[in-house]
């Protein structure tokens, strides 16, 4: 077959017409095999092309699929994976892309955590464990959260601390502070941390154990005797989030 014409069809892309058909090859490969304009290409020289082309196809997909954010070496292989290669090409595929230094899990560590800081809520420990997920070895991991400026992380836990208040101000104290720590810890924040901040403040709750008690009492005073009444309007007064103490007090 002899190459009559190229034609650019991408950024790094040309469609080669021979005399009866046409075939898209990457630009590395065209270079690679110096594809010139009236060369005559046999049916082996052809099947290395197309080897090569689907090399380069892979490279191309890892190179967009990495155009969006940085990704971690394990990140990108799955990815790969999911798309169905072969597992030899996505292993060249891969060390192609470290050896460029397009895949570093040390950088990529870097980049994540500093993107976590400054665009989310999430403190070191869900940091850590999306890390871990993503399959970035542990030292690579320690070095970049030792980089964080805690003071930082302290001011995103003390502003999350205060939002947390304002929105449950009619939930008794007890409850309001087990749901503010418990909200912390899904961010990924320690709780001495969390203790710490939550002391420099005096929560304050809007909500009424009398009413309550009133409330549930007229609901349920007419459905048991005495002996259980009482225990079960303990029962459902708990569950709102009142002490032992502020119970008993009101009942007993």
């Amino acid at each position: 077959m002899r190459i009559n014409k190229f034609k650019k069809v991408g950024t790094n892309k040309y469609r080669i017409y021979f005399d009866n058909n046409t075939l898209v090859v990457y630009e590395d490969v065209i270079l690679k095999y110096n594809l010139l304009y009236k060369k005559d290409i046999d049916s082996d020289l052809l099947l290395e092309i197309d080897k090569d082309n689907l090399k380069a196809s892979i490279y191309d997909v890892a190179l967009k699929y990495i155009s969006i954010r940085m990704r971690s070496i394990k990140e990108m292989r799955e990815y790969l994976n999911r798309k169905k290669f072969d597992k030899k090409d996505i292993e060249d595929t891969i060390n192609k892309l470290i050896n460029n230094g397009l895949l570093n899990d040390k950088s990529f560590a870097i980049s994540f955590v500093n993107d976590k800081i400054h665009l989310t809520n999430n403190g070191i420990d869900k940091i850590r464990k999306d890390l871990e997920n993503l399959g970035v070895e542990e030292n690579y991991i320690n070095e970049a959260i030792d980089n964080i400026d805690k003071n930082i992380l302290l001011d995103k836990l003390n502003k999350i601390i205060e939002k947390e208040i304002r929105l449950n101000t009619k939930l008794p104290i007890g409850k309001m502070k087990n749901k503010i720590i418990n909200r912390c810890i899904n961010f990924g924040y320690r709780l001495e941390d969390i203790n710490n901040i939550l002391d420099n403040y005096d929560l304050v709750s809007t909500s009424n154990i009398k009413n309550d008690y009133d409330k549930l009492y007229k609901k349920y005073c007419n459905k048991y005797d005495e002996y259980k009444l009482k225990n079960v309007l303990k029962s459902k007064l708990y569950q709102k989030g009142y002490t032992i103490e502020e119970i008993n007090r009101i009942i007993d």
